[in-house]
């Protein structure tokens, strides 16, 4: 079984699809970090440059992805890096390396792998549209851009990092804008999706809000 869990930057789906993964004992897959740490390489290996899918193509060799219950694990060759994954810079071109189609495509085809025959919640901007379209539970979770930035500045915050609500709220409106524009694979809910507004929920409300509903599924 798939379930997908969409949505905008700062949702709280991440949160949302984590803790629904440790209830049900599925796999979780962050799409995200896939991007997240191209990102990654890009900045490393050419941070001058504008993305080009010839020059990271070479990189992805290094890169592996590790769906588990509760979290998914990315290395690079033998670094586990999903805590240098996290900062704004890195989302900022994760966005951009985002609209190399090519990118896109190995990626999807990498997800599907990686949970071909398995039970697994699946977490992203396009998981429900492009990754599992035949996905048995689709959502798309959104929230106020506002309420977002505010979530994210206590996020990183609580990581260590000094950074502004302004900055951050800049970021986010940016995102959207890029993500609900861009050519390949535009942010949009899936059809059929279930739509969820966090802006003034708990994580665990939607969780439950969630489990009820494959429940109701299960006795029709």
């Amino acid at each position: 079984m798939k379930i997908t869990i969409d949505g905008p930057a700062g949702s709280g789906k991440s949160t949302v699809a984590r803790m629904l993964s440790e209830k049900l004992g599925f796999l979780y897959l962050e799409t995200g970090l896939g991007y997240r740490v191209c990102a990654y390489l890009w900045m490393k290996n050419f941070p001058n440059d504008e993305p080009s899918w010839e020059k990271l193509k070479p990189l992805l060799e290094k890169i592996k992805i590790e769906p588990l219950v509760g979290r998914t694990d990315v290395w690079v060759e033998h670094e586990k890096v999903n805590d240098l994954l996290t900062t704004e810079e890195v989302g900022r071109v994760a966005s951009q390396v985002a609209t190399l189609k090519e990118l896109r495509e190995y990626l999807n085809s990498l997800f599907r792998r990686l949970l071909e025959g398995k039970d697994a919640v699946v977490e992203g901007r396009d998981a429900g549209t492009v990754i599992f379209p035949e996905a048995e539970l689709k959502i798309f979770v959104t929230a106020d851009p506002k309420e977002r930035a505010r979530r994210r500045v206590e996020q990183l915050r609580a990581m260590g990092k000094d950074i502004s609500y302004e900055e951050v709220l800049k970021a986010i409106l940016d995102r959207d804008e890029r993500d609900k524009n861009r050519a390949v694979a535009p942010l949009r809910p899936p059809e059929g999706a279930i739509i969820i507004d966090n802006t003034s929920k708990t994580s665990q409300q939607i969780v439950e809000e969630i489990l009820s509903l494959l429940k109701e599924r299960e006795r029709s």
